[in-house]
């Protein structure tokens, strides 16, 4: 009779209160590195001290060798982290006939060809990570600091709070805009943290800082350069300066994994960190990002820390994507995972081709040397071998475990790999279902234009690279 009256008021506190045993559901802390190449973090070998913060989450996560953007600039990455699909099927790209008028009526500086200056949003009837975890009782905020990250390109969908302001002026040295400072973005992720504690969140996170123009403060910039500013620009004073850029984000958001910790959150959240693609800093006469699928611009870092004092920590070599991560979280959180999507669970990989894609639009993709197209571009990360697509022919096949740095094209002297591996690619491309309809857009307001056109956007392309070549170097 005693143990019956027990068992009847452990019930009643279960049920007035919430079992022990059912344990509040994990928060989700997503963070975007923007324009961060894994080769200079220092967790991922990189001999100077450019992520002490980053560092310290990595060792108590998984971190990932093999990890890869599914294209080389912003929009479309992002895109396809947030719905699990390539670039080709969410349709969030450029487009020399898309709905978004990147420029001013009639061209910018008097150029009518800046009348192509189009992009599409992501199509409508495409789910999103946080629509699909609001529908699942979270909380769901972002906090961005790019432009590509403005909700006129429909990746706000989801998200109940989406701070996409507070861009910094920096007056005419550099332009009108520039991005969001990691300092404030992480102001306010505190601020949404701590509105949030008490409910399980999904917080999105974009750091800006290591995207160009580098202007690292102090004492960021003295850690890396302390002569005088070179009269031209070399590779050596660049990667300082973007080294720097990535310690000052990497302080900022060591800052926010200890506001998590001091309100015990840390160890019951998920916490992803990647990037949403690289940056080329002089690698073979190349600068910047967007128009090209080399390493430096889609080997990225990801770092996944689960939730749990006892969680998984270590170094996997699986190759993984951006498209991954979606049902990876869906599948752990016990939420259906959408019909249609290209991503799988990181722990049923292997269980799709490691493609990237890149079209830019006609007037940007000439290069500065002899004028000739670049055009579109694929690449397929298979093990050893990386073949790389081009619209235009200039096709290419590197070994990049003996040629890291993608100096020797394979493609004429291995023809038979190289016919093996794009029947590989086009099989797979093959299967990509089109983008959906986009529906009636709002055309970006004078800020968004404003912060293209001052970051360089608007005048050679998304990174306003000064000179590029074809894929077969």
């Amino acid at each position: 009779m005693e143990a019956r009256r027990v068992a009847l008021l452990l019930a009643a506190a279960c049920a007035a209160f919430g079992c022990a045993r059912e344990k509040r559901r994990p928060s989700i802390l997503l963070v975007t590195l923007d324009t961060t190449r894994a080769d200079h973090l220092s967790c991922y070998g990189y001999a100077k001290p450019t992520s002490p913060n980053v560092d310290r989450l990595a060792a108590d996560s998984i971190r990932y060798v093999n990890a890869y953007a599914t294209s080389s600039w912003t929009l479309p990455t992002h895109a396809s982290l947030f719905t699990g699909k390539l670039p080709t099927a969410h349709g969030a790209t450029f487009d020399p006939e898309g709905p978004l008028h990147l420029t001013q009526e009639g061209g910018i500086k008097g150029n009518a060809s800046w009348d192509a200056y189009r992009a599409r949003p992501l199509a409508r009837d495409e789910l999103t990570l946080a629509e699909l975890l609001r529908r699942d009782g979270f909380a769901t905020g972002a906090v961005v600091a790019g432009p590509w990250l403005k909700r006129v390109f429909s990746l706000a969908r989801g998200f109940d709070a989406y701070d996409d302001g507070h861009f910094v002026d920096l007056g005419a040295k550099v332009g009108e805009l520039n991005g969001r400072p990691a300092e404030d973005v992480t102001r306010a992720a505190i601020e949404y943290v701590d509105t949030h504690a008490d409910r399980p969140f999904f917080l999105f996170l974009n750091y800006y800082d290591p995207h160009s123009p580098w202007l690292p403060p102090e004492p960021h910039k003295s850690a890396f350069w302390s002569g005088p500013e070179p009269q031209r620009p070399s590779p050596d004073y660049a990667s300082a300066l973007y080294d720097a850029e990535i310690q000052y984000a990497d302080l900022h958001l060591g800052r926010l994994l200890d506001h998590l910790k001091a309100r015990g959150l840390y160890d019951d959240c998920w916490i992803v960190v990647t990037a949403d693609h690289g940056e080329l800093l002089g690698d073979e006469g190349l600068w910047g990002h967007g128009d090209s699928l080399f390493q430096s611009e889609i080997h990225i870092p990801l770092l996944v820390k689960e939730p749990g004092v006892d969680h998984p920590r270590g170094v996997s070599d699986a190759f993984v994507q951006q498209i991954d991560l979606l049902p990876t979280l869906l599948q752990r959180l016990s939420i259906p995972i959408p019909r249609g999507i290209q991503g799988t669970p990181i722990a049923d990989l292997p269980g799709h081709p490691i493609v990237a894609e890149v079209n830019p639009l006609p007037f940007m993709s000439a290069t500065k040397k002899d004028a000739r197209q670049i055009g579109g571009w694929r690449a397929l990360i298979a093990a050893n071998d990386k073949l790389v697509w081009s619209e235009l022919g200039h096709h290419a096949l590197y070994d990049l475990v003996k040629d890291p740095g993608e100096t020797t094209n394979r493609y004429a002297v291995e023809p038979e790999r190289a016919r093996q591996l794009q029947q590989i690619l086009a099989a797979y491309v093959a299967t990509l279902p089109a983008p959906g309809e986009v529906g009636p857009v709002e055309q970006p307001d004078e800020e968004t234009r404003r912060l293209l056109e001052s970051l360089g956007y608007t005048e050679r392309g998304e990174s306003g690279s000064a000179d590029r070549r074809d894929g077969a170097r």
